[in-house]
């Protein structure tokens, strides 16, 4: 039984060079496939199994010292070999830093970078190539609410967002705001994304890619995580009963219909937009005999409803600023759950639906 070929990734914007290398690297046996920006080699990385790569530094969408780092990321084994026409006193200990195991400056002939490659992979010629399990997040649909953080503090807080589009290594995000203004990260910036959905909280670790647009808005594209972590279970119970608050805001009052609450926040509907981060008095009434309360709070997300353009569901974060305002709530969210347990409810929410992600 024949062995198969290895497979061998090209990423070089030009494109007579590049297919110097795919004869050299054919006529030693291998399978070729060429692409002319790194973003696509990255995409092509993820997806498929390769056994080297050869990645100019010169390319469209990331460059490709970038593209390198992020490659070798995915998948560590990989041999890689570097191109271009920079310094190679300058390139080399880049290129080697982000894991290139060779760099050749160009003009080069195919050949050389084709034994450069060869004797990168001279120790993992026999193994067979590898890749990552790809993460179908399934479940996540475009309009779903997220939060993006942001670590090493390059932006201060959680942004809200949403999901536009899912692509198959990617996926874009509409640009948060702050004053107004869409936020566009950074390329390579680290993001932790978290979004509840009915069983749990669910976060994943990832970076951006880049800026797009989308439907003539702006938008991040963000790498396909290669692992989601769940959370099934919340620090707070969140109750689920009928009741209303009042939240006083800077533009004036806004009138919200509660969905559940629990002693870490709540989650409501309103007929007005209020913007994340934005600080609130909220004062919260349930049906019944109980009496109202009043607390301090924080938006951190907020979703317009696609059913109707005027609705919106927002998270709030309650804070509390004394033992005796936490117990108070914890008094009406019990009267809360003993209410619609009478009116023949589920008194809970399922463990993961609310206003914020468990802590």
């Amino acid at each position: 039984m024949s062995k198969p070929p290895r497979r061998i990734l090209v990423a070089d914007s030009d494109y007579a060079f590049a297919q110097g290398l795919c004869a050299e690297l054919e006529a030693d046996g291998c399978a070729v496939e060429i692409v002319s920006d790194g973003l696509s080699a990255i995409n092509l990385v993820k997806m498929r199994p390769f056994n080297g790569a050869i990645v100019d530094t010169d390319l469209a969408t990331v460059d490709g010292l970038h593209a390198v780092a992020l490659i070798k990321d995915l998948k560590r084994a990989l041999p890689v070999v570097v191109t271009g026409k920079r310094d190679r006193a300058e390139t080399e200990p880049t290129a080697r830093s982000a894991g290139a195991g060779a760099y050749l400056v160009k003009p080069c002939e195919p050949a050389q970078v084709v034994e450069a490659l060869r004797q990168c992979m001279s120790g993992d010629a026999r193994a067979a190539p590898r890749t990552r399990p790809s993460v179908t997040l399934g479940r996540l649909e475009p309009g779903q609410v997220l939060l993006l953080e942001c670590p090493g503090r390059q932006v201060e807080g959680r942004l809200s967002s949403r999901l536009v589009a899912k692509h198959p290594a990617s996926l874009a995000v509409a640009a948060p705001r702050r004053e107004g203004e869409p936020l566009l990260l950074p390329f390579g910036v680290p993001v932790t994304v978290g979004f509840p959905m009915p069983d749990g909280w669910y976060y994943f670790d990832t970076y951006v890619l880049g800026a797009v647009s989308h439907s003539g808005e702006p938008a991040i594209l963000l790498a396909q995580p290669r692992l989601v972590s769940h959370v099934q279970r919340r620090r707070y119970v969140r109750a689920r009963g009928s009741f209303s608050a009042q939240l006083a805001t800077e533009p004036g009052p806004v009138a919200a219909k509660g969905q559940d609450a629990g002693e870490g926040g709540m989650r409501v509907l309103t007929e007005r937009p209020v913007a994340v981060g934005s600080h609130i008095a909220c004062r919260i009434a349930a049906q019944g005999a109980q009496p109202e309360i009043s607390l301090p709070g924080t938006v951190v997300w907020t979703q317009a409803l696609r059913d109707n353009g005027h609705s919106y569901r927002l998270g709030i974060e309650f804070s509390p600023a004394s033992a005796a305002e936490r117990k108070q709530v914890r008094a009406w969210l019990e009267g809360l759950a003993q209410s619609a347990e009478n009116a023949g409810a589920s008194p809970h929410a399922v463990d993961g639906v609310g206003a914020s992600p468990p802590n």
